[in-house]
């Protein structure tokens, strides 16, 4: 089988990967190179939080937290690059009078508790005196995305996959129903199965084959501070998140704008999130600000990933529409989608995030 993947994000490369340890021929399309846009734009944080704990979504980000330590180990062992994997915890501060969210399905076992008073702030003594509450998920971790993409990348090539950064695939080629080939750079590529992994510029590639799909950037700006000596010692996940790393970078994201593919960092945007930050931890007001960013997060009209195959065009198949949540969900959606093309099955629960939800509307 020769399934041709069009766009070398972090969910791209991990599926090309993946499929290629299942024995199938890939070639990855990469218009720049693997993870310049969104992957490299994340803070690399693994949240579980935010989605309802009996959703699919919410089972579908735990079964991918899980994987993430294998993963880790499996890309160093393969290719010596370390993704900073940091696993001390997250806070997540609670409001006055907020009942704190349940754990997902199957996840009471994830080590949340509730801290309060002298018990949160001697665990974190730089919070806020305002923050009087907060869950600590102590098993939580986080990592260096823009190191991740790169080690996706290095084993996806060391599998055997034909990764062709700097190639522009212009249009998918349907013959008689099917997704046969990708024409790149003008040139005729055939492949059995078409994955589309282009994450905010899909809908460049469905649009012209009538595909009912509209997936749109959602702008996140970000910043950076240089944190040496360090201020925080544990991921704090507020109105923005704070994410300490390693190399001494306090990461602070992000905003969520619907303002196309501007690329710009505003000021009205790196204020915002001072501003918050800074509520969540005010002596960060000291610290130099290292660098800012932005980038184009894929956002789907309901808000849920888009896998798996096209009703209408045998062959083409989706990956996309992940929105804030790329990182965290990469392991699960390459292996979902490489048993899915190689055994005709998905090997998880699916039902949300079929492409055809779109194709009834």
């Amino acid at each position: 089988m020769r399934v041709l993947v069009v766009g070398g994000g972090i969910i791209g490369c991990a599926t090309a990967y993946e499929l290629a340890k299942a024995g199938a021929g890939v070639v990855l399309f990469e218009r720049s190179t693997p993870g310049a846009e969104a992957s490299s734009a994340a803070a690399g944080l693994l949240a579980l939080h935010g989605e309802p704990a009996q959703s699919e979504l919410a089972r579908l980000k735990l079964a991918s937290w899980r994987l993430y330590p294998d993963v880790v180990r499996e890309l160093r062992e393969l290719t010596g690059i370390d993704v900073e994997h940091v696993t001390h915890g997250t806070l997540y501060p609670l409001a006055r009078g907020e009942a704190a969210p349940a754990p997902p399905a199957g996840g009471s076992d994830l080590g949340i508790e509730v801290l309060e008073g002298k018990d949160l702030h001697g665990l974190e003594p730089a919070l806020s005196p305002r923050i009087e509450r907060a869950v600590f998920l102590r098993d939580d971790h986080w990592l260096n995305n823009q190191r991740l993409v790169i080690a996706y990348a290095q084993a996806a090539a060391r599998a055997g996959v034909d990764i062709r950064p700097g190639s522009n695939v212009s249009r998918v080629l349907v013959e008689a129903g099917r997704a046969r080939a990708v024409e790149a750079d003008g040139e005729r590529v055939s492949g059995d199965a078409v994955l589309l992994a282009a994450g905010a510029w899909t809908s460049e590639l469905t649009a012209p084959l009538g595909v009912g799909l509209t997936i749109e950037p959602r702008r996140g700006q970000m910043l950076a501070l240089v944190h040496t000596p360090p201020v925080l010692t544990y991921c704090v996940d507020g109105e923005v998140y704070l994410v300490p790393r390693p190399s001494g970078e306090l990461l602070i994201g992000a905003t969520v704008e619907r303002a196309g593919f501007q690329r710009a960092v505003t000021a009205e945007g790196i204020q915002s999130l001072l501003q918050r930050a800074l509520e969540l931890v005010p002596s960060l007001a000291g610290l130099p600000i290292a660098r800012t960013w932005c980038g184009f997060r894929p956002w789907a009209p309901d808000g849920l990933p888009v896998l798996g195959p096209w009703p209408a065009i045998e062959g083409l198949w989706l990956a996309t529409g992940h929105f804030r949540n790329g990182i965290l969900l990469a392991p699960i959606t390459a292996r979902l989608m490489t048993d899915w093309l190689t055994t005709g099955k998905p090997s998880v629960e699916v039902g949300d995030f079929l492409p055809e939800r779109f194709a009834r509307r």
